[in-house]
């Protein structure tokens, strides 16, 4: 089983600035982990500016051939850490999901204070057992980041 990272920044196209009182369109990507069944997904996510809140949307779009996602996130390394718990996402369903900066900066394991994964939120996706991200669920994902 591997995992893939895939960075979302405000420098990429793929991190929304929502505005207040405009529109903003904001796009499914697809997961790219798609190497070998059970590979697994990681949204390693930038804010711009602390103690703002992410929204991160997780789609599941494959009645035929998909299963359940989880969705793992790991408590933060500062004092408001707190994990959450692994949500699933059933067949054909969506769920959105609010992140506060503070609760998951820099979790992932061995982060010390001065590590570049310390301003970063990351979002662990896996898929049902004995399937692909891509081709088996044609998962997608949306992150925005409120104002």
């Amino acid at each position: 089983m591997a995992n893939v990272d895939t960075a979302i920044n405000l420098t990429e196209t793929n991190l929304k600035q929502l505005v207040y009182e405009t529109g903003t369109l904001v796009t499914p990507v697809a997961f790219t982990s798609d190497t070998s069944n059970n590979d697994t997904e990681t949204l390693v996510i930038t804010p711009s500016k602390g103690c703002r809140k992410l929204v991160v949307i997780i789609n599941e779009n494959n009645a035929s051939t998909g299963g359940t996602l989880t969705v793992n996130v790991a408590a933060g390394s500062f004092w408001a850490g707190k994990a959450m718990t692994e949500v699933e996402i059933a067949v054909s369903t969506s769920k959105a999901f609010v992140f506060e900066g503070a609760k998951h900066l820099g979790n992932k394991s061995g982060v010390s204070a001065v590590d570049a994964d310390e301003a970063k939120i990351q979002i662990l996706v896996a898929p049902a057992n004995g399937k692909k991200l891509a081709t088996n669920h044609g998962a997608t994902w949306q992150v925005f980041q409120l104002p």
